[in-house]
C-alpha cells in the first residue's frame, strides 16, 4: 500500500526537510514535488537538494511540470508562452492564447529540456500531470470553444487528411487532437525512458468533450511508462465520490493490468471541509475496492496555505486525509 501527497510553496530547505519528516512520520511513502518554470529558471539546484532531503526521509519522489507551458495541470504561470507567443494554441474563433501547442516543435524541444532538468534533480519518476489542450474558460472564452488551429496543427491535419482543417469539431478533428496529445505524451515518456527514468502519466478524468481522451490504451501502452494515473476529484466535477472515483479506478486498474504498468489514483484534498469526511473515506475505499492501492492526494496539509483552493478548516481535513490514506481499510 502506497500513500503520497503533492508538495509546493516552500523552497527553504530546512522547512521542506521538516515537512518531509512529518510526512514520513504520518505514514506517507511518497511525495510529488512540483517543478514549475519558475523553479526551472531560479531554483534548479535547490530542487536537487529538496529531492535529496525527501529521499533522506525515506520517501519516494515524483516530480511534475506544474503549469509548464499552460499545457499541464497546475496554478503556476508560464514564462515560456509569454516569451514565445508564436507557439500558443489558436482557438476555433481565431484567438491565439498563452498555452503552448503540443504539436509545436519548439515547445516539444522545451519540454525535453525541462525533462532533462527534472531528471537531474534525482527524482524517482517524472509525473506528467494532466497534459491537456487549452481550456477556453481559463482565457475568458465560452466553454464550447476548442483548440488548436495554429499553423502547425493545420499543416499536420492537411498532410494527414488531404484537406484543410475545418473550423468545426468534426470527427476527423477530434481524432487528430486525440492522436496529437497521445503522440506528445508518448514522446515525453520515451525521452525520459531513454535516460533510464520512469514516468507516471496522470490523465484528466474525462473521456468525452474537447478536454477528454476517449481511448486511454495508447497512453497506457506507451513504451517506458511505469504508472498510469488519474485524478477523479469528485467535488470539483460535482459527482458522487464513490461512483466517480470507483469508475475511473476500475478503468486505470484494467488498463494497467493489460499493459503491465502500475495504477495510481489521486484523491481530492482541496476545496473540501470537515463535513466531507464521509466522501473522503468513500473515495479511498472505492479506489481500493477497484484494486488500486497506490493512492495520492493534492496536496500537503490539504492546501491550507493556498487561498485559491479554499480548503475550510484545513487542519481537520488534513487529519482526515492522513487517516484515510495511510491506514488500510478494516
Amino acid at each position: 500500500m502506497g500513500a503520497g501527497v503533492s508538495y509546493f510553496g516552500s523552497r527553504i530547505l530546512r522547512h521542506v526537510a521538516s515537512d518531509m519528516e512529518d510526512l514520513a512520520n504520518r505514514g506517507f511513502t511518497g511525495v510529488l514535488h512540483t517543478f514549475s518554470e519558475n523553479d526551472l529558471n531560479y531554483y534548479r539546484e535547490q530542487m536537487r537538494r529538496i529531492v535529496e532531503v525527501s529521499h533522506d526521509a525515506g520517501l519516494e519522489v515524483q516530480i511534475g511540470p506544474w503549469g509548464v507551458g499552460h499545457a499541464f495541470g497546475g496554478e503556476a504561470e508560464s514564462l515560456f508562452t509569454a516569451t514565445h507567443p508564436e507557439v500558443g494554441q489558436v482557438f476555433d474563433d481565431g484567438r491565439r492564447v498563452g498555452a503552448a501547442c503540443p504539436n509545436q516543435p519548439a515547445f516539444r524541444e522545451f519540454m525535453r529540456s525541462w525533462a532533462d532538468a527534472a531528471i537531474e534533480t534525482g527524482a524517482d519518476r517524472i509525473f506528467w500531470d494532466e497534459p491537456h489542450w487549452a481550456h477556453p474558460t481559463q482565457f475568458g472564452l465560452p466553454p464550447e470553444r476548442w483548440s488548436c488551429r495554429c499553423e502547425r496543427c493545420q499543416e499536420l491535419f492537411s498532410e494527414r487528411f488531404g484537406e484543410p482543417m475545418p473550423d468545426e469539431l468534426t470527427p476527423e478533428v477530434t481524432r487528430f487532437r486525440e492522436d496529437s496529445m497521445v503522440g506528445f505524451i508518448r514522446e515525453l515518456v520515451g525521452h525520459v525512458a531513454a535516460r533510464g527514468v520512469g514516468s507516471t502519466v496522470c490523465l484528466l478524468p474525462l473521456t468525452e468533450g474537447p478536454q477528454g481522451l476517449s481511448d486511454w490504451s495508447q497512453v497506457a501502452s506507451a513504451p517506458g511508462l511505469g504508472i498510469l494515473a488519474t485524478d477523479p476529484y469528485w467535488k470539483f466535477f460535482d459527482y458522487p465520490a464513490d461512483e466517480f472515483v470507483g469508475s475511473f479506478a476500475r478503468r486505470v486498474r484494467s488498463l494497467a493490468d493489460k499493459c503491465g504498468v502500475g495504477a495510481q489514483i489521486w484523491i481530492q484534498g482541496y476545496g473540501l471541509g470537515p463535513e466531507d469526511e464521509a466522501d473522503i473515506h468513500a473515495a479511498v475505499d472505492a479506489a481500493r475496492r477497484a484494486g488500486v492501492d497506490d493512492l495520492w492526494t493534492w496536496a500537503y496539509e490539504a492546501c491550507g496555505h493556498m487561498s485559491y483552493l479554499k480548503t475550510r478548516e484545513p487542519e481537520k481535513v488534513w487529519a482526515i486525509l492522513t487517516e484515510a490514506l495511510t491506514h488500510p481499510a478494516p
